[in-house]
């Protein structure tokens, strides 16, 4: 299947051949050997390759039966520490909506992490997770890194904060 669609990516971006115009160069500049009666035909093929990171909105613990009901578990208290300013994008596993411009995302070491947006940036925006472009290190980090919601916005994470729980 991949092959067939790049097939015909590098056919469609292929020019046509009739609208094209003949350049001439001289035989001593060309490494390639020219027919005589045929113009010379050059094209030009770019093949780019981008990979989109999508993290997906992780829900709370389903609800108990409705017998269960009054046995609500308390809940957690947080207090934020300082961590660096990037986090390995393969360690995220979630994310959920905190309040104004915080994320909380959810690693695989079973950490908390906040990331604080940009002032103009609502957390409401990326209620169905986010998407980002790989990096070549690999990492997500604050101040570089822009992420993208389902509905079109593009905030770029301010800080990481690691959320302890509280005894």
């Amino acid at each position: 299947m991949v092959s067939l669609s790049l097939t015909a990516i590098l056919l469609l971006s292929v020019p046509n051949v009739r609208e094209m115009q003949p350049v001439a160069i001289a035989p001593n500049e060309s490494a390639m050997t020219s027919v005589p009666g045929r113009p010379l035909v050059y094209a030009q093929v770019r093949i780019e390759k981008r990979v989109i990171i999508r993290v997906p909105r992780r829900r709370p613990s389903p609800l108990a039966p409705m017998v269960d009901f009054p046995q609500q578990a308390p809940r957690q208290n947080y207090r934020e520490k300082k961590i660096g300013k990037c986090l390995p994008m393969n360690n995220i596993l979630g994310v959920q909506m905190f309040e104004d411009r915080y994320l909380d995302l959810l690693t695989k070491d079973r950490k908390r992490i906040r990331a604080e947006l940009e002032d103009k940036c609502q957390a409401r925006s990326f209620y169905s997770g986010f998407y980002m472009e790989k990096t070549a290190d690999g990492k997500m980090c604050a101040g570089r890194d822009i992420l993208h919601s389902r509905t079109g916005a593009k905030c770029e994470i301010e800080r990481f904060r690691e959320l302890v729980p509280e005894p």
